[in-house]
This record gives C-alpha cells, sequence and structure tokens, in this order.
C-alpha cells in the first residue's frame, strides 16, 4: 500500500496540478475497456472471500454480513479482492463510501487504481449539482473532482487515465468555474496522447455544457485535430461526438470524417452538422444519403432536421424506399414530423400505406404500411382516416398497436374505444395511452375498467390516465387493483403501484388509512416509504415505512468470476428470419447480472419472446414475457456498472431507474457512450452480428442456449 497521499487532509484546488507525460501505451484502436478484463493477483484467488465480498455487493450491504466483507477486502493485501471491494464500494452509490475509496486512487496495483476512480465517480452518482458543495460525513463533489484531477496529473499509466479522465468527466460539477478545472486537467493529458477515455471525459462535460458552458477553443481544436487524425477508431468517435454535443463542427472536419472508412465514425459527423451553412449540410447530406453503410444512411433523416428551417422532403422520401427496413422505416417515422414540402411527403406516405409487402420474412412485411399509416395520420389524419379501420381488425397484434397510435394521432376516439376491448393487453395499453389524449376523462370508465387488469402495462396506463379524476368509482377500483397486484409479491410490478398511490393519495383521506397501513411493511421500498408518505399527509402523524424485502437468492457468483469463459447462443425463429448469434458474457465484470442471464436462460425464459422495440441507431430491446418493457423477472437485478463503454454489439440489461433490472436486454445498435455508467453492460456479441442487427420490431427469439467452454 502506497503512503497516505496529502490532498486526503487538505484537498488541493482543481486548477493545482502537474502532468506528467502517460507511461504505457493506449489500448488498441477500437477497445472499448480501459481495464483488464480479470485482474492477475499473485496468489491463488479466494474463492470463499470472493463470494462474500460479491455477495455483499449483491445485497447493497443489507445481507447479514453488512458492509464488512468489502470493507475488510478494501484494505487486504489481495489485489483482486481489493478491486473487487472497490467497485462494489462504489455501486451503492453512497457519498459516505466515497471518501474510503480516495486513498485506492493511490494502490500500488493500476487495475485497482482504475476501479477507484469509477468507485469516487459512482459513490457521487445520486448529488445533484446543487448539492455538490454538502458537507458532512459523505464525498462531496468539488472533493471528489479535486481528488481526480490530482491524480489524472501525476498518473502514468494510460489505462487508468482514461479511468480517471472518464470519471471526472462525468461528476455533477456545481458551476462553470470546476467544469472549466476539470476540463483543463482533462484536456492537459488529451494534448499529450489521444485515448479513448479522455475523450469520453470531454464528451461528458460537453454534454453537461447547458448547465457548465460550452467547451473552450482550446478544446475543440484538440478534438477538431482528434477526429480526422488519430488512429484510434474509437477516438475519432467520440471527438466528433463531443464536437457535435458542444456545437464545434466545422465544416473542414465534417467533410473529411464524412470520407472515414469506418461507418460508425461518417455516422457521428453528421450528428453535428446543425451550426454548418445550409448548401453545406445539403452537400454531406446527399452524400450520406448514397453512403454504402445503413448506419449512415439513417442517420440521414434525423441530420436532415439539424439546422433552422423545415428539412428538405427529397433525401427523406427516396430513403422511405430504401432495400434495407432498417433505413426505410426510419425515413418513413421522420416523414411523420413534416418537411419542406408536405402535400409530397403525405402523398409518399399514403402510396407506401396501400402497397403490400411480399417479400422479406413473414414478420417483417407488417412494418411499412404499418410505418407509413402512422406517419401519415401525424402528418395529414384526414388522409390517414380512410386506412385506420383495416389496420385495426388486423390478425398481427403490432398492427393493431399501430392503429391505436395513429388513431391517437388522427383523434379518432370511437376507433380508440373500440381497440380498448382488444384482446391483446399491449393493444389496450395503446388505446389507453389514446384514449386519454383524446377523450380525457369522457373516457374513465375505460380506465376504471382496466386498471385492475393481469398486465402490468395496462394497469400503468390506466392508472395514469385516472390523473385528476373526479369520478367516485375510481378510488375503490384503484385500491382493488393494488390489493390484487400487492399480493403477487412481485417487484417487476413496481411502476402501476406507484402510479396506484399516486391517485390513491390524492383520492383518499384519513379514513381510508386502514387501507394503506399494512403497506408500511411492503416487499417494495419505494412503495413503502409513498405509503408512509401518504398516511402522514391524511393523518397529520409523521408515519415511517417498514419494509421487508424479499431475500436475494443465493448464486454462485466466485464461481462465475472465476470460471471459464461462457456464451449464449441466440436462434431466432424463421418466421422473423431465422439465424443466430452469440454473445460472450462478462461475469468478472457483472456476475450477478451473468448469473441471473444464465438461469433465466436455462429455464427457458427468453424462448418464444419478442424484440418489441427496435430504434434504428440506437437500440434494440426485449426478451420479456409480455412483449412490452414493464413485465418480466418477478424480482429485480442490482445494477453493476463498469468501466466498459456500451459500444455497438453490446448488450445491456433494461432497466426503469437504479436497481430496477427484470431480465430484459437491449443490444447497442451503435455506439451509446451516453448510457455509459447508467445501464448494466453484461456481454457482447461476438458472432452472428448482421443477424441482430437485422432484427425488427416484433421479431421473436425461438431459443437462448447456453455455451459453456469445455
Amino acid at each position: 500500500m502506497r503512503a497516505s497521499v496529502p490532498w486526503l487532509g487538505s484537498l488541493l484546488a482543481l486548477a493545482v496540478w502537474a502532468p506528467s507525460a502517460a507511461g504505457q501505451a493506449p489500448p488498441a484502436p477500437g477497445s472499448r475497456s480501459t481495464v483488464p478484463s480479470r485482474p492477475v493477483s499473485s496468489e491463488t484467488p479466494d474463492s470463499a472471500a470472493l463470494q462474500r465480498v460479491l455477495a455483499a455487493e449483491d445485497a447493497r450491504g443489507t445481507g447479514p454480513d453488512g458492509l464488512d466483507p468489502l470493507l475488510r477486502a478494501l484494505s487486504g493485501e489481495d489485489e483482486l479482492l481489493r478491486r473487487v471491494a472497490v467497485r462494489g464500494l462504489g455501486r451503492l452509490q453512497r457519498p459516505e463510501l466515497g471518501r474510503r475509496l480516495l486513498p485506492l486512487l493511490e494502490d500500488p496495483a493500476p487495475a485497482v487504481r482504475a476501479e477507484a476512480a469509477n468507485a469516487v465517480a459512482q459513490s457521487l452518482r445520486r448529488l445533484r449539482r446543487s448539492a455538490a458543495d454538502t458537507v458532512g460525513a459523505g464525498l462531496n463533489t468539488r472533493e471528489g473532482a479535486a481528488a481526480l484531477a490530482q491524480a489524472l496529473g501525476t498518473e502514468s499509466d494510460a489505462r487508468v487515465v482514461d479511468a480517471l479522465a472518464q470519471s471526472l468527466g462525468r461528476l455533477p460539477l456545481p458551476d462553470s468555474a470546476a467544469a472549466r478545472a476539470a476540463e483543463g486537467a482533462i484536456r492537459a493529458r488529451f494534448a499529450q496522447r489521444r485515448t479513448p477515455g479522455l475523450a469520453h471525459g470531454l464528451y461528458t462535460l460537453a454534454r453537461a455544457r447547458r448547465a457548465t458552458g460550452t467547451l473552450t477553443p482550446e478544446s475543440m481544436t484538440l478534438l477538431r485535430r482528434a477526429a480526422v487524425a488519430s488512429p484510434d477508431t474509437l477516438v475519432r468517435r467520440l471527438s466528433l461526438l463531443t464536437l457535435a454535443a458542444a456545437g464545434g463542427l466545422d465544416r473542414a472536419t465534417a467533410e473529411r470524417a464524412m470520407r472515414d472508412r469506418d461507418a460508425e465514425t461518417r455516422r457521428m459527423a453528421l450528428r453535428g452538422i446543425g451550426p454548418l451553412p445550409a448548401p453545406v449540410r445539403a452537400g454531406l447530406i446527399r452524400a450520406a444519403s448514397r453512403d454504402p453503410s445503413p448506419i449512415v444512411r439513417a442517420e440521414v433523416a434525423a441530420a436532415a432536421r439539424l439546422g433552422e428551417g423545415a428539412p428538405a422532403c427529397a433525401p427523406i422520401v427516396a430513403l422511405a424506399r430504401d432495400p434495407l427496413p432498417y433505413v426505410s422505416l426510419t425515413a418513413i417515422d421522420s416523414l411523420g414530423s413534416g418537411c419542406g414540402d408536405a402535400r409530397a411527403a403525405a402523398a409518399g406516405l399514403a402510396r407506401l400505406a396501400r402497397e403490400p409487402v411480399t417479400s422479406g420474412p413473414p414478420d417483417h412485411r407488417w412494418q411499412r404500411p404499418a410505418h407509413a399509416v402512422l406517419a401519415l395520420a401525424r402528418l395529414d389524419s384526414a388522409a390517414a382516416r380512410p386506412l385506420l379501420p383495416a389496420m385495426a381488425d388486423a390478425a398481427r397484434t403490432e398492427t393493431r398497436i399501430y392503429a391505436a397510435h395513429a388513431a391517437a394521432a388522427a383523434g379518432d376516439g370511437a376507433l380508440l374505444y373500440r381497440l380498448a376491448a382488444d384482446s391483446d393487453r399491449n393493444v389496450e395499453e395503446a388505446a389507453i395511452a389514446g384514449l386519454a389524449a383524446v377523450e380525457g376523462h369522457r373516457a374513465d370508465s375505460v380506465y376504471i375498467r382496466l386498471v385492475g387488469s393481469s398486465g402490468h402495462q395496462v394497469a400503468l396506463a390506466a392508472a395514469t390516465a385516472l390523473d385528476s379524476t373526479t369520478n367516485p368509482a375510481a378510488l375503490p377500483a384503484l385500491f382493488a387493483a393494488f390489493d390484487r397486484l400487492s399480493a403477487g409479491r412481485s417487484e417487476n410490478a413496481r411502476d402501476p403501484r406507484v402510479a396506484m398511490l399516486d391517485r390513491i393519495g390524492v383520492l383518499g383521506s384519513r379514513t381510508d388509512a386502514a387501507r394503506l397501513t399494512p403497506y408500511l411493511a411492503d416487499i417494495d421500498t419505494t412503495v413503502a416509504a409513498q405509503v408512509a408518505t401518504i398516511l402522514s399527509d391524511w393523518t397529520g402523524t409523521p408515519t415511517q415505512p417498514r419494509p421487508t424485502p424479499l431475500p436475494l437468492r443465493p448464486e454462485p457468483l466466485a464461481a462465475l468470476y472465476l470460471g471459464p469463459p461462457i456464451r449464449l447462443r441466440v436462434t431466432m425463429a424463421p418466421s422473423s428470419g431465422g439465424g443466430s448469434f452469440t454473445v460472450r458474457l462478462f461475469p468478472e465484470e457483472t456476475p450477478a447480472t451473468v448469473a441471473r442471464v444464465l438461469r433465466l436462460a436455462r429455464e427457458g425464459f427468453y424462448d418464444g419472446k419478442v424484440f418489441q422495440r427496435v430504434e434504428p441507431n440506437f437500440v434494440i430491446q426485449g426478451g420479456g414475457p409480455d412483449a412490452n418493457e414493464y413485465v418480466g423477472d418477478t424480482t429485480f437485478m442490482r445494477d453493476e456498472l463498469t468501466l466498459r463503454m456500451h459500444a455497438r454489439g453490446t448488450v445491456g440489461i433494461s432497466a426503469r431507474g437504479r436497481d430496477t433490472g427484470d431480465g430484459q436486454w437491449f443490444i447497442n445498435l451503435v455506439d451509446n457512450p451516453l448510457l455509459d455508467h447508467e445501464f448494466t453492460v453484461f456481454g457482447r456479441i461476438d458472432g452472428g452480428r448482421a443477424v441482430a442487427e437485422a432484427m425488427l420490431e416484433g421479431d421473436r427469439i425461438s431459443r437462448v442456449e447456453v455455451i459453456e467452454a469445455r
């Protein structure tokens, strides 16, 4: 262990640091991880001790051993255990633990120092910018930023430099002065060596520009050079994305980047063309419309809307007939937001809506006409209305869902009432949302009937639609629905239950307190806390929650961490185009997530499920039991956030808040650094990526198999 560092007692100001040259080579071009996937320990790993540390983290320090396994490992001699303990303490997101992590920025092991940088930033994740100067036992943001900047100025290991820059850049810095100091610390190292982590740090600072001011001209100059001259593909991508976020892309950089050999780099160049003169933007869009890569052509629909004035229709209309659905559907959806020649756009959409699709996988043939009708309804509701009844009668569920969305856009309340009685719960959900927008509380009887649905998504939509209702039948229906959902003891039911409590809190009174009092001991801490707040308001007496969380299921976390490589094979249904892809899992980074996914896969949880969300140039999401993001495994998963970036082809866990994963996956279709440090990355596609990236909304999984190394 290194000696204590001087800034632990009295932290230096952010502006005071002494940069030194990085001592090691940067990661290989295209690398996505700034630290080794598995640190090397000088001794045989103690699997029992590792299991205790991992289990304590998974329990968020609330298990029988509390935080003791993590705190003991933190000061131990075993490098692997120290690294895992540092990571685990950071994942708890408790500023009071942040101070314990600062000495680890001086650990002898580079892997531990890198993890400590990430953990310090993660411990401050819950702080708001306005609370950045909070004093007390907890680490505050100014102190954390000073520590990270000091370490960044003197660190010699390039991997640790990257981790420090990423961590410093994403802190909730309170003001422009703090942001400028952090930017200066990162820029000084970026000037010495262009690495992905340093570019990432500048990117996260640029994204926060509304709160802290945009990047300086000096940083912009360095980024423009890196965007076209760096040999590291990821550095070029991140530099362009940072320039886009900061409004600093110039014509020369954009035109050179559009000739880059890497498709993702060309795509990211389009993200920042808004400030360029209109003729320059038009030229870049024309070139991108002919690009061989679908992700570049798909970006045209968004790029055409950058800058002032209505976008030109011609390039978007042309791409609406692109041979790849990935591109054509993106363009069709974009036309629904209008363009310079709305009449031409509407005519094109009407033709696409009426043209039957007879080629391609059966699961893909409904897409183009359904998307076209919805876009047409948004652009010209009168032209779309005659097409809606046939859509509402379609055999395919997804088509009826689109019919509900289109009916809402066209203001067709009669059709929405009809679809609210559909046999499919996802159609009901879409119809309720439409009725709430078109009919408002005139449709309260529908919401009251459906708030008791067994589908979480339907119950949530109905409870949300009952906001501000005065219907006397609403409160009894809400109580009955809340009791029924609560009896299932499923953490996954949190969203509809919270929405129901929002309504109950307004509609109920002191006389209803006995109905809610038992839920002070609810299995869900969020629900129990909300019940306590409602009872306090009703009775005028402060009430405290007494939650009784569900016990965690023991998992062989250490065995997975130390075990051989493991993969999943995902085979798609023939009706969705067939084919398969493999996913390499990361148990050494996300052991609890991998354990859950493996168990679910072996139980057949994913077999026959669909990917219900496909957003080109963003993500694919699915794998839940009801083709909806609100229905998944009954118990929540813990987030396991790492230094790994959400690169194209990585696989993450869908969540609706911190520690709310329910087993559903998402696949990153492009690099998505805005998701970094927010969602768990538990694997990466390492074979058959073209199969995954060809998926469309509603495509079905045939089976998911576990492939274990021999």
